[in-house]
């Protein structure tokens, strides 16, 4: 098929689509969803919903892997990833700081998104056995959970300003982050991620939210204890 797309002979855009493209559009939509919410002032669920995200996006790759693989899937995948873990975390951080602080909450949030977008364009073009600089679908789902769990503790506003700007920075920075396909780890946090979106829409124990940012506060921690391929010790 990819010598026939290649010369303009199938380009009907519903024979292009496969299984992972499927997921990846579910992202999309869910990313979508999430604007919505914060469009009628929910953003509690808006962050939720870049956790469902994530989820289909971890498994949309997971497919492709083991299934099959879409000629569509690395550009719709980016697609996905800068509406759910660019704009709408950025969307939230703006609406929990830009009532008191709009200039401020302009500049950073704009800042996240700009990053969000570089770190995108830049694993686009590299082929590495690790990644170079925070993946943007950990750095969204680390805000979006911080900015969750603002309901259940309260959080200055400057610290969230500052770890939206850390967020940012480690996004187009050359730091190197592992890329975790193994099973028995992917598992059980897939199973954290699907708890954690149950309890806000059931209403029971909000301590998966937290359990969950510890794992993922672990993983934004990991290069100071991960060698990476070029990073001998």
């Amino acid at each position: 098929m990819n010598e026939r797309i290649r010369d303009g002979t199938d380009l009907n855009i519903l024979r292009l689509v496969r299984l992972p493209d499927l997921i990846t559009i579910l992202n999309v939509l869910f990313g979508f969803t999430a604007i919505l919410y914060l469009l009628n002032g929910d953003p509690s669920s808006a962050a939720i919903l870049v956790l469902a995200a994530a989820l289909a996006d971890g498994v949309d790759g997971a497919v492709a892997r083991r299934v099959e693989l879409g000629v569509m899937g690395e550009h719709l995948d980016s697609f996905a990833d800068v509406i759910s873990f660019g704009v709408v975390p950025a969307l939230i951080y703006y609406m929990m700081v830009g009532t008191d602080h709009h200039t401020v909450a302009c500049v950073f949030s704009a800042a996240y998104l700009v990053c969000g977008v570089l770190r995108l364009s830049r694993f686009g073009i590299l082929d590495d056995d690790e990644f170079r600089g925070l993946p943007i679908t950990a750095a969204g789902t680390f805000a979006a959970l911080l900015l969750y769990l603002i309901n259940y503790i309260y959080y200055p506003q400057y610290v969230i300003t500052g770890v939206i700007a850390g967020l940012s920075v480690l996004m187009v920075s050359n730091i190197p982050y592992p890329k975790i396909r193994s099973v028995k780890i992917l598992v059980p946090l897939a199973v954290v991620f699907v708890l954690t979106i149950l309890a806000h829409y059931g209403g029971f124990c909000d301590w998966f939210a937290w359990i969950l940012t510890g794992l993922v506060g672990c993983y934004l921690l990991s290069p100071l204890v991960w060698h990476g391929p070029d990073h001998p010790g």
